[in-house]
């Protein structure tokens, strides 16, 4: 129903005003609209004396039927979608910025190519949102890391290896050059010991705000070598971070993949021995939920182009 999507719409944008530019009509008339249904149900959906918008008891029963109801119709779509055997269909697949920039391309392409008629969305955000995303049916398939067995099933690709980044220009890179790799060494397979993560307790740390796989890891790291990093800014992406220590702002950790994918220099890169150090990309999705054949298919189609045991196609640094 057109109330319910308005209603959720408002609930995604905590705002009135938010969900009336994204669905293209006046903030009156969408007030007017909700405030029938709230008159018609008796009772208050939100709360509106919060900023942002908030839910009320009444209002958190209303969006979670509205999501069961969702999940319900997205349930029937794929079902009557998979009776085209493939020849048409839709998918929602997320990533993070930097699985969407250089993961998620050759895996889009090969599916594509071979089934043509099955459109794709690709969804970008944080971590922890593209996980709630996958938990309310918003999304169908979500490639990352480390899914809770619990609440996700999940399919390997590949390892990861977990580096420290530090900028060229730091100081302490002077006294460890026995350790140290640019991003062109790591390319041609050379290795080098790993480094005393205690040596870089006094650094500035560049790590991803809280909830995010790899802020727990860095932490892990740290306090494993005795010490807590010191963040000089919290950021969403790993990308992001990659680049401000490429120009220099501070250290941060990094993925041999994203080394290997993403140009760029400005950086040395110091192994690491701990089993933090290492994590596997996998593709996943909700618990018992029901997949489409054209997720099946695309599920298929990531473990030909990222197998386990398949060597990263690598586009390294120069």
């Amino acid at each position: 129903m057109k109330e319910q999507n308005y209603i959720y719409t408002i609930w995604e944008e905590r705002s009135f005003s938010g969900a009336a530019k994204k669905l293209f009509v006046s903030q009156p008339a969408l007030s007017m609209t909700v405030k029938k249904v709230e008159e018609e149900l008796g009772i208050t959906i939100f709360d509106r004396s919060t900023t942002p918008l908030s839910l009320t008891g009444e209002g958190e029963v209303y969006i979670a039927a509205v999501e069961q109801l969702r999940s319900v119709e997205r349930s029937l779509h794929d079902r009557l979608a998979d009776m085209a055997n493939l020849r048409a269909g839709s998918l929602s697949v997320s990533g993070e910025n930097f699985v969407s920039s250089f993961i998620l391309p050759e895996i889009l392409m090969k599916f594509s190519a071979k089934y043509a008629g099955i459109s794709v969305d690709l969804t970008e955000s944080n971590s922890p949102n593209l996980r709630q995303m996958l938990l309310n049916d918003s999304i169908d398939l979500l490639v990352a890391h480390d899914f809770d067995p619990a609440l996700y099933e999940a399919e390997e690709l590949f390892e990861e290896k977990i580096y420290l980044a530090v900028p060229e220009s730091f100081p302490i890179n002077d006294s460890l050059s026995a350790f140290a790799m640019t991003a062109k060494q790591m390319g041609t397979g050379k290795t080098a010991p790993a480094v005393d993560l205690s040596l870089f307790g006094e650094e500035t740390f560049l790590l991803l705000k809280p909830g995010n796989d790899m802020c727990r890891r860095a932490f892990s790291l740290c306090r494993e070598a005795g010490f807590d990093p010191k963040p000089l800014i919290h950021l969403d992406q790993l990308i992001t971070a990659y680049n401000l220590c490429r120009a220099g702002m501070g250290i941060t950790f990094v993925t041999d993949v994203l080394v290997q994918k993403a140009s760029g220099s400005g950086c040395l890169y110091y192994a690491l021995k701990s089993d933090f150090a290492k994590r596997t990309m996998s593709i996943g999705y909700k618990k018992n939920r029901y997949l489409s054949r054209a997720a099946l298919a695309f599920i298929e189609t990531a473990k030909e182009v990222y197998g386990k045991n398949r060597q990263i196609n690598k586009s390294f640094c120069k």
